[in-house]
């Protein structure tokens, strides 16, 4: 018997499900993406000025001042790399506190203590004060990376999820291009900092209105609670009941087998999807892909740009932001496999390109102390766009089809009872890989050179094309019960598939 079509569901169900009440709550929850965003373009549009010590003119003195904080790019990426030891211990805490208060009181309660990490950034006086604003920011990205996700994946029709799941992508651009803009027109590092107080005022006051989560809600017993959320989602004049009851009924088979959270984190439904989904974002940041979000000026400076290093991350942004749009429909009507396949190939012989244009050119700027050496190169200036497109590339094709998948495969690959633990802690996995591979771009860049760094990191980004193309399943326009169950079916064994026999029949016999 054939699948039946979207129309035809649609025809059963009353209608359509309301599209814009799941977009707002969604834009609402991704607001903390735009946050994200600022806090990991900032350090490259501020190392760069804390690097020449950027000052201020004086409200007393009406005279220019420099600033007390100067740094060397070794300083710099502390400042970049510490954020990401924060983000650990956010992952590990933010499924725990996803169960208990729900993704929407997490965003509430961050968005304040958000607003206090860039107060510390803009008035502080000694380098200390903002490595300590760095950690906490880490730990509310590892917050919102352990909710974000899981609460657009639970709150989207499955026809719907593919364009929803990219809304978070749309909105750390967004908050990358915000950063990037005031970094060029606004001179001094601190008053950056205050700036970034708007996209944190607007996910604190967003979020006020989203309604909670139905999945989470129906782990937390509360049905009916559920079932208003759905009518606020869907729109009252959808059938939910077949959702609904889809939802509930897995709930209940997944009570009767008595399985606890810890015992569910042990076994194979767990550990089968994290190796093949975590360990591919794991194996991104080895890639460059955030170490480029971190030191985009400095890039430029030492790639041998012939734009303005400061002007070019809004060019690479803007056109990021573009593509972020584009790429909702694209998610709509594209196979995601495919699409992943095809970006993290693009995104390699990028990364590839970069090396190669450096390694020809080489010799003429020095990023590390902020130097540069005049070498007569005409075709450099001739070629000094290349730097820009290939970083233009990259972001682009991470934003179109490569990021989006893999965070639409982590929100959908692990089992409802666990969805906030898993992205957790496959998110403090990631952070530490972060960690290290921002940590240790200036050692790459002392040892491998500039040429040697991009190349290794097209060389990683090959690998992960490989392994993408053996383990990312195909889930397009299947529900979240669906996708679990198929992601299971293929990884349980017996005394899996035993316990989930037994499960069924004590609940058909309590039903009896």
């Amino acid at each position: 018997m054939g699948k039946s079509s979207p129309e035809t569901k649609y025809q059963q169900n009353g209608g359509k499900p309301k599209f814009v009440p799941q977009l707002l709550s969604a834009i609402a929850v991704s607001f903390g993406a735009t946050v994200v965003g600022g806090w990991m373009s900032f350090t490259s549009v501020a190392i760069p000025k804390m690097m020449t010590r950027a000052g201020n003119i004086s409200d007393t003195t009406n005279k220019y001042e420099e600033d007390p904080i100067h740094i060397d790019l070794h300083t710099g990426s502390w400042i970049a790399s510490l954020f990401f030891i924060g983000n650990i211990i956010g992952c590990l805490i933010g499924g725990f506190l996803n169960q208990k208060l729900g993704a929407k009181r997490v965003f509430l309660l961050s968005a304040p203590i958000a607003a206090i990490t860039w107060a510390m950034v803009a008035l502080s006086h000694a380098i200390w004060v903002i490595l300590l604003s760095r950690i906490i920011s880490g730990i509310l990205f590892g917050l919102f990376q352990a909710n974000g996700k899981v609460y657009n994946a639970e709150i989207a029709h499955p026809d719907m999820r593919g364009s929803l799941g990219t809304i978070i992508g749309n909105m750390f651009a967004l908050g990358s291009v915000f950063t990037y803009l005031t970094g060029y027109f606004v001179h001094s590092w601190r008053t950056i900092a205050w700036l970034q107080m708007i996209p944190v005022g607007l996910l604190g006051i967003s979020v006020i209105f989203i309604p909670d989560s139905p999945y989470w809600l129906i782990e937390r017993g509360r049905e009916q609670d559920a079932r208003r959320s759905l009518i606020i989602l869907r729109g009252s004049s959808y059938d939910i009941e077949e959702e609904f009851g889809e939802i509930v009924n897995k709930k209940r088979i997944k009570d009767a087998r008595g399985r606890s959270v810890l015992q569910t984190l042990c076994s194979r439904v767990f550990i089968i999807p994290f190796i093949r989904i975590g360990s591919l974002m794991m194996i991104t940041q080895w890639a460059g892909i955030n170490v480029i979000t971190s030191y985009m000026v400095n890039i430029f400076m030492e790639a041998g740009s012939s734009i303005d290093p400061s002007l070019a991350p809004i060019l690479v942004c803007t056109v990021q932001q573009i593509l972020a749009m584009l790429s909702t429909g694209i998610l709509r009507v594209s196979p995601r496999k495919p699409l992943f396949l095809f970006c993290a190939t693009a995104i390699a012989l990028s990364q590839a390109s970069l090396g190669t244009y450096s390694y020809l050119t080489q010799g003429t700027s020095d990023a590390m102390t902020n130097t540069t050496v005049i070498v007569d190169r005409p075709q450099e200036q001739e070629y000094g766009w290349v730097p820009v497109m290939c970083v233009i590339s990259v972001n682009a094709f991470r934003t179109i089809g490569f990021m989006a998948v893999i965070q639409l495969l982590l929100a959908e690959s692990f089992p409802t009872e666990i969805r906030s633990y898993a992205s957790g802690i496959c998110g403090a996995c990631t952070a530490i890989n972060m960690f290290g591979a921002t940590k240790l771009y200036p050692y790459f860049v002392d040892g491998l050179g500039f040429h040697g760094t991009f190349w290794m990191y097209g060389g990683v980004m090959l690998i992960e094309v490989v392994y993408g193309a053996l383990s990312i399943p195909e889930n397009k326009g299947q529900s979240l019960v669906k996708t679990e169950d198929k992601m299971i079916s293929n990884v349980k064994d017996k005394e899996d598939t035993k316990d989930d026999q037994e499960g069924l029949t004590n609940l058909l016999g309590r039903s009896s």
